[in-house]
C-alpha cells in the first residue's frame, strides 16, 4: 500500500520567519507534535513539539522572568526547525515510510512530490494503515499457522479457504521465522471455521492458534 492512500493532506505549514511563541499556539490548538516549514510550497524544514519546548525553556523553568519568556516566544522558527528533514514520496509503500521513523526515530514524515510539500504522514497514520489493512477490526476468525517455505504452500492454504466458501479478509507472512516455516496468518470469514482448521492440519500445516471474534 502506498503512502498517497494514508497521509494528511491538508498540512497546516509555518515559514521560517514565525515566531516559536505562535509555532506553540499553533501546534496546541490542532493537538498535533509536527510542524512543516516552507518557502512557498517548497519544504525547507519541519520543527516539532520537542524542539519548541527546547526553545520555550521558559515553559519548564520558572525561573524565567517575564521579559526572558516574551523574548523567548519571539525567537524565529528557523533558529530551532530540523533543516532538510528526512522526506518521502507518495507512491513509497508504507513499509518504507515505517523503517524509516524507527531508523531516525521520528514521528512524522513529510510527503514531497516535483519538490513541493504535498502531505505528511505520522506514526498514527502508520498505525491506523496496518491496523486496517490487517483487518484488525473485522469480525471473523484469525488463524496463525506455521507453513513450508516451499513455493506453493500459501496457494495450498488459499485453495483450502476457497474450498470451505471461506473469505480471506487478511493475509500477513513471516518469512524468517524458522530455518524450516514460515509463520502465516490469515483472518477469515464463514462457517466452516472447524472444518478448515482440520484441512489446515491434514494439509501439514501446523495451527498454532485460532481467535474468533463473533458479532454481538
Amino acid at each position: 500500500m502506498f503512502i498517497k492512500l494514508w497521509m494528511q493532506q491538508d498540512v497546516i505549514t509555518v515559514d521560517q520567519e514565525t515566531s516559536i511563541g505562535e509555532a506553540k499556539e499553533i501546534t496546541q490548538h490542532h493537538n498535533f507534535r509536527h510542524l512543516p516549514v516552507v518557502e512557498g510550497k517548497k519544504l525547507i524544514g519541519i520543527i516539532t513539539q520537542t524542539d519548541i519546548n527546547k526553545a520555550l525553556p521558559a515553559a519548564i523553568d520558572s525561573s524565567f522572568t517575564p521579559e526572558n519568556r516574551i523574548i523567548a516566544s519571539h525567537a524565529k522558527v528557523s533558529s530551532f526547525m530540523v533543516a532538510d528533514p528526512v522526506t518521502v514520496h507518495p507512491m513509497d509503500p508504507l513499509e518504507k515510510v515505517a523503517l524509516l521513523m524507527q531508523r531516525f526515530k521520528i514521528g512524522a514524515v513529510p510527503v514531497i512530490e516535483d519538490e513541493q510539500l504535498i502531505g505528511i504522514i505520522t506514526e498514527s497514520d502508520i498505525f491506523k494503515a496496518f491496523a486496517e489493512i490487517l483487518s484488525g477490526d473485522e469480525k471473523g476468525a484469525r488463524i496463525e499457522m506455521q507453513i513450508g517455505h516451499e513455493t506453493t504452500a500459501i496457494h495450498t492454504i488459499t485453495e483450502i479457504c476457497k474450498q470451505f466458501e471461506m473469505n480471506i479478509t487478511a493475509i500477513t507472512l513471516y518469512r524468517n521465522f524458522s530455518p524450516d516455516h514460515q509463520l502465516l496468518t490469515i483472518r477469515v470469514n464463514g462457517r466452516e471455521i472447524e472444518k478448515l482448521i482440520d484441512a489446515l492440519w491434514k494439509s501439514g500445516a501446523k495451527v498454532n492458534r485460532v481467535s474468533v471474534e463473533k458479532e454481538n
